[in-house]
């Protein structure tokens, strides 16, 4: 296993694809739910901080990942597959001319005949023909055996370890693209404006589609009033600075229509709408890969808009409530022309949404959300958000594991070798290490100072039900298993197990409920040697985990990844207040 600070970059990436693959289902899930309340509910559709809630929870379902893990994890720890260069070994029966098995690199790899072969050739030279003996020799020296990179095996962990980075190349592609769209509506903006005539005071009051309140507010709040020719709709944009942009063609509505028009667009300015749009639009430019922040943010459109109708239309007289359905045809049918640039729009919609306005223009009060309805949304929300967190995996780093050396018997023919000594294979290949339990809980870490002992703790506290399997952290040959005397006796039933060559790397598991192996057996890695207890000085059901190089102990951090993140927060605070780190 490889350490977590060394893959930073990796656990990153990871996290940021599950964060992402999250919040999609989250978003699915959210927009079913809240698709079937509404139809039981249709009050629902119109309110606004529902919709902004709905994509609140996906985006924040898209942090999850990054938080720190909870103190009892409820999946499984997920592994991180890292490539490694043992990974894209090739095997032997790709070297030929009966070269042994070696590992290939990228380039060609020159070997040069060793000296007992150049003896041979002596020998069969015979001593009588020096020169040919000679000319044997030197050719035998110079004689080489190239060994051509042949393409390289690839696995299932190999390619899965590229996923993430593939991932992170098409979101920022994404990302570009959602960006670039956002920069042109922009300059559409900025392109309407500069054909725009801006209305000072006596203009507005000569305007005649202002009544006096609205002219009031207008100078209180330094919105910024312009007059284009082009056939758009109303529309106010800008959360610091206003600006409300009107059509010539306004000034053809009746006074009675413009004045309401106009009240609609300072209205988005009351109820800070273009605030609510703006963060809308920025959670759906970040997650462009879902759908369901587009359907949340349609349906916040239609909500604000809606509402800015209700409240236009509140205590007005029949007769004016038709003359402000009028003026949305109207507007309608000019749009038509010319399609509008922006959101925030008086009549910017299509004929069905058009035709849904008129609809709930037509009853004199909205129908109100019961309270049923409120706290079922409420609750819905609330558990996507809950099991989201609860459902995060935690993650641990590992490599992805060699491929298995070539066992296939050699061909008779000329012994080549390295020009440059290698060293052995058992010395050379590092060890695989993996949690010792499936569902890893660290409440004490390595070196810090316990109540119930004088001296720093040699290894890993890892809670856990008494019977819970205990798995070998790496391959070896098990040393001791039963009741060990060893510290008084106070490490209860323990397994060692000695990995690597030389026995100079053991593992003990102390306070076992039972044991799995006997002393002499050859245990695989992630073998079952025991299960979780009690036994010997222990204060709750617990694994007891030390890592010893040639008789010393050493950190178990060194080779097993992810532990804090399977940390319980006192055991971070403990070992930040005592180590420092």
């Amino acid at each position: 296993m490889s350490t977590l600070t060394m893959a930073t970059p990796t656990l990153l990436l990871w996290q940021w694809l599950l964060a992402c693959v999250g919040c999609v289902l989250a978003g699915l899930l959210v927009y079913a739910s809240l698709t079937l309340a509404a139809r039981t509910w249709p009050a629902l559709r119109g309110q606004r901080l529902v919709w902004l809630a709905a994509q609140g929870v996906v985006a924040a379902v898209a942090l999850l990942p990054f938080l720190p893990a909870l103190d009892r994890a409820v999946v499984p720890t997920f592994t991180i597959p890292v490539p490694s260069p043992q990974a894209l070994a090739l095997p032997s029966s790709a070297v030929g001319n009966g070269a042994m098995p070696v590992a290939v690199t990228a380039s060609p790899t020159i070997f040069t005949t060793t000296g007992s072969a150049v003896a041979e050739a002596r020998t069969r030279a015979g001593a009588s023909a020096d020169s040919t003996a000679a000319t044997a020799t030197a050719a035998a020296e110079t004689e080489t055996a190239t060994v051509n990179a042949s393409p390289f095996t690839v696995t299932v962990a190999a390619l899965l370890a590229w996923v993430p980075l593939l991932w992170a190349v098409i979101y920022c592609a994404g990302l570009a693209c959602a960006g670039l769209r956002l920069v042109r509506a922009w300059r559409l903006w900025r392109g309407l404006l500069g054909g725009a005539r801006r209305l000072s005071r006596q203009a507005l009051g000569a305007h005649g589609g202002f009544d006096a309140r609205q002219l009031y507010d207008i100078a209180r709040h330094r919105v910024t009033v312009m007059e284009t020719d082009a056939a758009v709709s109303p529309m106010l944009v800008g959360a610091w600075r206003p600006v409300l942009l009107l059509p010539r063609h306004l000034r053809d509505f009746p006074v009675i229509e413009q004045q309401m028009v106009i009240a609609h667009e300072l209205q988005h300015r009351r109820a800070r709408d273009p605030w609510l749009l703006g963060v809308s639009a920025l959670v759906q430019t970040l997650l462009w890969f879902n759908p369901a922040p587009r359907w949340f943010g349609a349906r916040l459109a239609w909500a604000v808009e809606l509402a800015c109708d209700r409240r236009v239309l509140a205590g007005r007289p029949p007769q004016q409530r038709k003359q402000y359905a009028g003026a949305l045809l109207a507007q309608w049918r000019a749009q038509l022309l010319a399609p509008p640039a922006a959101a925030l729009a008086f009549g910017g919609a299509d004929a069905h949404t058009v035709g849904e306005r008129i609809e709930q223009l037509r009853h004199a009060r909205a129908p109100a959300l019961p309270a049923a309805g409120a706290w079922t949304v409420a609750v819905m929300l609330i558990g996507v958000l809950t099991g989201g967190a609860l459902l995060r995996p935690a993650l641990a780093v590992g490599t992805v594991p060699a491929l298995a050396a070539d066992t296939s018997p050699v061909p008779a023919g000329p012994v080549v070798a390295p020009t440059a000594p290698a060293a052995s294979a058992s010395t050379s290949a590092p060890i695989a290490w993996h949690n010792p339990l499936d569902k890893m809980r660290v409440s004490g870490f390595f070196g810090v100072m316990r109540s119930v002992s004088p001296r720093p703790s040699q290894g890993l506290d890892l809670p856990a039900p008494v019977g819970t399997p205990v798995r070998a952290a790496a391959a070896g040959t098990v040393l001791a298993a039963g009741k060990l005397d060893e510290n008084n006796g106070r490490y209860g039933t323990t397994v060692v197990i000695a990995s690597g060559d030389g026995n100079l790397t053991q593992a003990l598991y102390a306070h076992l409920d039972t044991t799995a192996v006997q002393p002499g057996a050859k245990v695989a890695a992630g073998q079952v040697i025991g299960t979780v207890g009690v036994t010997g000085f222990s204060t709750g059901p617990h694994l007891h985990f030390q890592l010893r190089q040639n008789g010393r102990a050493i950190d178990p951090a060194t080779v097993l990844a992810g532990l804090d993140q399977h940390a319980s927060r006192r055991a971070l605070a403990v070992r930040r207040q005592q180590l420092g780190y």
